[in-house]
């Protein structure tokens, strides 16, 4: 039997993309009765479900032991702090303007990959970040929905997610990918149970069933994309990502009928032009791993 194990990595990150989509749309449409805290600490019950076949299957908890506890705490935090605001987006815009905008993320890596992995940036580079920029100042410009505090949640959002991407490949040789993934879901329900006594609703049984099916569709979502990136390069299937933009806009039209700004599809398109470069230049040199995997 011959396989292609490219053309299935590039379905599983197909898959990935769009259960990623599904979520987010879910998500959403929670945040008209619950607090961003809420969802995020009663998701984290169930996101670890899936996980737990290749737990037992390679006894990866062998894989928890660690020397960084403090910087996997650090980077963890850091992540988790990106998803209160990725929710608020969420609520307040319209998902394909908050994808637009939190797809930042590929150009706050390649500036964070300079202090923290002792990278250099050359020049052409550079002015593809500038360019990629530019298209966030397109879409967040004065009196568009985007210029907003979700606007800016969505920003941050971006920036904190690619810092702990960043801190967690300077640790990635020496820690698992099974780690890395663990102490990001603690993190997530830590942080969020913190805010509990302040914003907690008891949800009702369909509540919990869609917290259920947007956590299981999480985790799935994140064992998608480790299958994905362990069949092919990132130079192949890390372009596939994007295909997020167009699931924001036909799930955001279909359920709120919502249509993106022209100024925010010509950002975001100037937005993507500039990640796919770098993403490009970036797996000239080495794979480019955009979230935690599992092993």
């Amino acid at each position: 039997m011959i396989v292609y194990p490219i053309y299935r990595g590039m379905a599983a990150m197909f898959l990935a993309v769009a259960l990623y989509s599904i979520n987010d749309a879910l998500v959403k449409w929670m945040t008209s009765s619950f607090h961003p805290m809420q969802i995020m600490f009663c998701r984290s019950f169930f996101t670890w479900l899936p996980l737990l076949g290749i737990v037992l299957q390679k006894e990866s908890w062998k894989s928890l032991k660690t020397d960084n506890k403090s910087y996997h705490a650090l980077r963890a935090a850091i992540m988790a702090l990106s998803l209160p605001c990725y929710i608020y987006a969420f609520k307040t815009l319209s998902l394909a303007d908050a994808y637009a905008v939190a797809y930042t993320a590929p150009l706050f890596m390649a500036i964070f990959s300079i202090p923290i992995l002792g990278e250099k940036i050359e020049k052409h580079a550079w002015i593809a970040i500038l360019i990629g920029f530019s298209g966030v100042l397109i879409m967040m410009r004065p009196g568009s929905a985007v210029f907003s505090l979700g606007g800016l949640s969505a920003f941050v959002g971006g920036l904190l997610w690619a810092l702990g991407l960043v801190m967690g490949r300077k640790i990635s040789r020496k820690e698992s990918d099974f780690s890395l993934s663990l102490w990001f879901l603690v993190a997530c329900f830590l942080l969020s149970s913190l805010f509990m006594p302040f914003c907690w609703q008891v949800p009702s049984l369909s509540d919990w069933g869609l917290f259920a099916v947007s956590g299981l569709i999480g985790g799935a979502g994140l064992l998608a994309i480790t299958r994905a990136f362990s069949l092919a390069p990132a130079s192949i299937v890390g372009p596939i990502d994007y295909l997020i933009l167009v699931f924001g806009v036909l799930i955001g039209y279909g359920v709120w009928g919502d249509i993106p700004d022209t100024f925010v599809m010509i950002g975001a398109f100037v937005l993507v032009l500039s990640g796919l470069y770098l993403i490009y230049q970036e797996t000239r040199r080495k794979p480019l791993v955009f979230f935690p995997i599992v092993e």
